[in-house]
């Protein structure tokens, strides 16, 4: 079982360190790090001393050939005290990391260096007031100029300080997740990630506790001879070895995280291959929208010259004229039309540049016209800048689409529009809000889809959200829709900010 949980968290540090891009990667990869080497150090200073076999065999299930010879083995003891302390330090400082670093966004995490050196110079010092060879040097000191009762009472006190300080990193990162779970509750997304993060933490400090919850310790006393310094035993919990709790709860522990982590590549593998059959889908309409646009818009200049010859032939007939007028016209807005819904759903180049997310929203809002309505459009934006790093030409276009998609769902009386800006973590974040009819709950996956439309607009080909779905993708975006029957629909446009 050691060694299976040790492939299993090998497997896990390598997977962390190849996807290293944030804050928060870097602690779990350093959390990760520190329960592998807590874990490694216990065994290898139970086996040095040949303590606990019993414990050993039946949490870790050692085999007694191979528990000798780890005994066998000649390990440094403060060298294995020392990777025991290390772990167990890195352990709880890169879970409080971590809390801090996933629950704060980006500027926020700039922000929080000062706090990062802090906690970093405290965890230095718990390490270094742990270490076995300053704790014998210490002790030395104190007995030759007898002040023992002073050495006590440094060790009393910074022990507890160090113990409870720990303890109260796990409650406080515990904390930092609901508070991001309950403050995010309305972005699916983000509640998802939170919510497995929270579980999965949970679980893994519940069964590092049970182990470690005495960890660090003064496991180093000072005899009467200084080279052969005194080593305790730690202080594991006999009555969960004699329960036989402790193997149970991992294994519980192991079998849920694993469930957990089944439920959420579930949930990610059904969103992503959404996204995948949804691009599909658009690739596959594009190249039949094309060949029918250069069928159609043949015909179409056809009948433009034809109208254009027979004006010319026709003199002064006004309602002949009138006639061709409106052939004419009607030619042209097909192809116009035509020539957009193919642009729409060809491959689309993006040109990136930082802009102000307030921008393409104000340029889309001004294209809006509310002239013979009474539809009132509200916008709310945020003072400070929220910069993305985007493309504005296309974004105010796809901001436009869905906005013109609202203006022809509700009344034209009692119609209410509202287009909001703001930021939540490291995502700007663009909301349109309609009081309008509202969507089924089945159309959700169709939605994107090319020519699918809940509207019956003969002016309508159901290509806007697609092209919409393709801009926010292609800027690594997510676009969520909540809706409910006769209750209004609300776009959320997530875009990632630029730091």
């Amino acid at each position: 079982m050691f060694f299976i949980a040790i492939l299993l968290l090998s497997i896990s540090i390598m997977l962390i360190y190849r996807n290293i891009k944030s804050y928060s990667t870097i602690f779990l990869f350093g959390l990760t790090v520190g329960y592998t080497l807590s874990f490694i150090g216990l065994v290898l200073y139970l086996s040095k001393f040949n303590i606990s076999y019993e414990f050993v065999n039946k949490f870790f299930n050692f085999t007694p050939g191979s528990w000798n010879s780890l005994v066998l083995h000649n390990f440094n003891p403060d060298f294995i005290l020392r990777i025991l302390n290390f772990g167990t330090i890195l352990f709880y400082f890169c879970f409080l990391f971590f809390a801090i670093s996933y629950t704060t966004s980006r500027k926020g995490n700039r922000k929080m260096i000062p706090i990062y050196i802090l906690l970093t110079l405290i965890a230095v010092v718990q390490y270094f007031f742990y270490d076995p060879r300053l704790n014998l040097s210490i002790q030395d000191t104190a007995i030759d100029y007898n002040l023992q009762g002073l050495y006590k009472s440094y060790i009393y006190y910074g022990d507890r300080i160090f113990l409870f300080s720990n303890i109260g990193y796990i409650v406080i990162g515990i904390f930092l997740f609901i508070r991001n779970y309950f403050l995010h509750s309305h972005v699916r997304f983000i509640k998802r990630y939170t919510l497995f993060n929270l579980i999965s933490l949970i679980l893994l400090a519940s069964v590092f506790l049970s182990m470690f919850s005495w960890a660090p310790d003064m496991l180093v006393r000072t005899t009467f001879s200084t080279h052969y310094p005194n080593y305790l035993h730690p202080d594991i919990h006999k009555f969960l070895l004699e329960l036989r709790i402790l193997p149970l709860i991992a294994v519980l522990t192991l079998v849920f995280m694993a469930y957990t982590v089944y439920k959420y590549n579930s949930i990610e593998n059904y969103y992503r291959n959404l996204i995948l059959i949804t691009d599909r889908k658009i690739d596959t309409a594009s190249l039949g929208v094309r060949a029918f646009t250069h069928s159609i818009k043949n015909h179409l200049v056809a009948i433009r010259s034809e109208a254009e010859f027979l004006r010319e032939r026709v003199g002064d007939d006004e309602e002949s004229l009138y006639s061709l007028d409106l052939i004419y016209d009607s030619c042209q807005q097909a192809f116009n039309r035509v020539e957009d819904a193919g642009n729409k759903l060809n491959q689309i180049t993006l040109n990136f540049e930082p802009i102000d997310l307030n921008v393409p929203v104000k340029t889309a809002l001004k294209r809006v016209n509310l002239k013979n309505t009474n539809i009132s459009l509200k916008y709310h934006a945020v003072k400070d800048s929220i910069i993305v790093q985007g493309d504005p030409k296309h974004l105010q276009e796809s901001i436009y689409n869905i906005i013109k998609n609202a203006l022809e769902v509700v009344s034209s009386e009692t119609g209410i529009i509202e287009v909001e800006v703001k930021e939540i973590g490291d995502w700007g974040v663009i909301k349109i809000k309609d009081n309008g009819t509202g969507l089924q709950t089945d159309d959700f996956n169709e939605i994107f889809t090319p020519f699918y439309s809940t509207k019956s607009s003969s002016t309508n080909w159901g290509i806007g959200l697609s092209y919409c779905h393709k801009i926010v993708t292609g800027h690594e975006g997510k676009i969520e829709i909540d809706s409910a029957r006769n209750k209004g629909t609300q776009f959320s446009i997530y875009l990632p900010l630029f730091l």
